[in-house]
């Protein structure tokens, strides 16, 4: 039926230059839209079928979900340092990082459907550019190799190996160039009973929270225990002029045996999680810093107000 419109439209175009003058804005804006969308819904569906994980890939992915404590040789010296990982909006990556007093790098991974591997894409600071190719060899084994662009503009490869060595554990090699890596990795797993030794300590922080600013948007921070006194159950709203959300940051803050400090556990209104750590600076003050460590808060209750500092700006929620 569309070819027959368009073969219609083309003779009368020949037949009157000015054809498209009698036709109404809207009916042209409508045909236009109409054959957009016939052109381009097949290369739509094409794109979805392909981002399909397989069932073993995803197993494999979601395996690594999580935060996670490591002890490593570094070129043959020890290091100790944190890795998390998360999966992407879509569900067909995982964002991830990696925590090291040398290291503090980002990766995405995701599959590579042309050569059935797992993609590892890392960069960082201390490193550069390192891409981790994963070949599946049993169900608790990959290897791989390794390709890593320096900072100094220097390419070097490798090889690396994955192994799952319990539920809860992995260990991790790499050797690429002159660099060696031996990382022993376990699962940080939180007991949703375990006590909080900082209740009394978060006490003050119980409560309706609002702060207005002067455009007239609002952030609204709401906080109260959970039942038995092990986390602080808050969500974070940040409304615009009218009243209505812009977003929102929904956590809980407890005790993180793993990291050995009080950590807020988020979940944002996208669905993308993280996470931020609170350490106790004196008797009133807590910074808390994200998974990144490139920003800080700094919260002291005061009674009714509570006192934000960041990035040397000073600002109050009010207790409502």
């Amino acid at each position: 039926m569309l070819l027959v419109f368009s073969n219609v439209v083309s003779e009368l175009m020949f037949e009157d230059f000015n054809f498209l003058r009698k036709l109404p804005v809207m009916f042209i804006r409508l045909m236009i839209g109409v054959l957009i969308l016939v052109t381009t819904y097949p290369a739509i569906t094409t794109a979805q079928e392909v981002m399909k994980l397989p069932d073993e890939v995803r197993e494999q992915m979601n395996f690594l979900v999580g935060d996670w404590s490591f002890t490593a040789e570094e070129d043959g010296k020890a290091t100790t340092g944190f890795y998390s990982a998360r999966w992407g909006s879509d569900g067909t990556c995982l964002t991830m990082t990696f925590r090291t007093d040398k290291h503090n790098s980002t990766g995405l991974s995701s599959w590579d459907p042309s050569t059935n591997q797992i993609v590892e894409t890392w960069t960082g600071p201390a490193t550069g550019r390192l891409e981790l190719r994963f070949t599946s060899k049993s169900a608790s084994e990959w290897a791989g190799t390794s390709t890593l662009s320096g900072i100094d503009g220097k390419v070097s490869t490798g090889k690396i190996t994955f192994e799952k060595t319990s539920p809860d554990s992995f260990l991790y090699t790499e050797k690429t160039g002159d660099k060696t890596w031996k990382i022993e990795n376990k699962r940080i797993v939180r007991t949703p009973g375990a006590p909080n030794p900082h209740a009394k300590d978060l006490n003050s922080f119980v409560g309706n929270w609002e702060m207005v600013n002067e455009d007239g948007t609002k952030r609204v921070w709401l906080i109260d225990w959970n039942t038995g006194k092990q986390v602080l159950n808050n969500e974070l709203i940040n409304l615009d002029a009218n009243g209505e959300p812009k977003w929102s940051l929904n956590g809980s803050i407890g005790w993180d045996s793993g990291l050995q400090k009080i950590t807020n556990w988020c979940v944002t209104n996208s669905g993308n999680q993280t996470k931020f750590v609170w350490t106790k600076v004196d008797d009133t003050t807590w910074e808390a810093v994200n998974e990144s460590g490139q920003m800080t808060w700094r919260f002291t209750p005061m009674g009714n107000r509570l006192r934000v500092v960041t990035d040397g700006n000073e600002s109050f929620y009010e207790r409502q």
